[in-house]
């Protein structure tokens, strides 16, 4: 598996550990999905509060020797369903659990991370009360994994 994948992955699994017995305020990672936001909704059947693993653009790779450092860009989007009047401490409650479970820690790499992605970056959250049809509030939280993508050798016969 690439780490790419391998990224990814770990990212859903950390995300899954979401729940009110590891100290978080909602019980979100129940409820984890990937996909593109609308289409997800549009076809789940699980409810709220839900988390939704999007794919998204991440910022320019950095050459190294012999490998890139890459930024694989996510957007990690919350979902709460709370109605118009008094969303907003719900989803307070699940960007605060989506920033505690991602927290970076400077100088130190990730646990929960495979070998190979060296760091995490979290950007500005984004709020956006229910609209459109949609009765869910969300948060959306922008997610890079510094990811390093090793050149491939090959032996060369001149």
């Amino acid at each position: 598996m690439n780490m790419l994948t391998q990224g990814r992955k770990a990212l859903i699994a950390r995300l899954e550990t979401i729940a009110l017995g590891q100290g978080y305020q909602t019980t979100a990672g129940t409820n984890v999905k990937t996909g593109w936001f609308n289409e997800v909704v549009k076809a789940s059947a699980t409810g709220y509060p839900m988390i939704v693993v999007q794919m998204a653009r991440g910022k320019a790779p950095e050459s190294g020797p012999l490998a890139m450092k890459v930024f694989h860009g996510f957007s990690v989007i919350g979902a709460v369903d709370a109605g118009l009047d008094d969303y907003e401490s719900a989803i307070e409650d699940l960007e605060q659990d989506l920033i505690q479970c991602l927290m970076p820690r400077n100088g130190v790499l990730p646990d929960w991370m495979p070998r190979g992605i060296t760091g995490i970056t979290i950007g500005a959250p984004e709020i956006f009360p229910p609209a459109e049809g949609l009765k869910a509030a969300t948060v959306l939280v922008p997610v890079q994994l510094h990811t390093i993508v090793q050149e491939l050798r090959h032996d060369r016969k001149n």
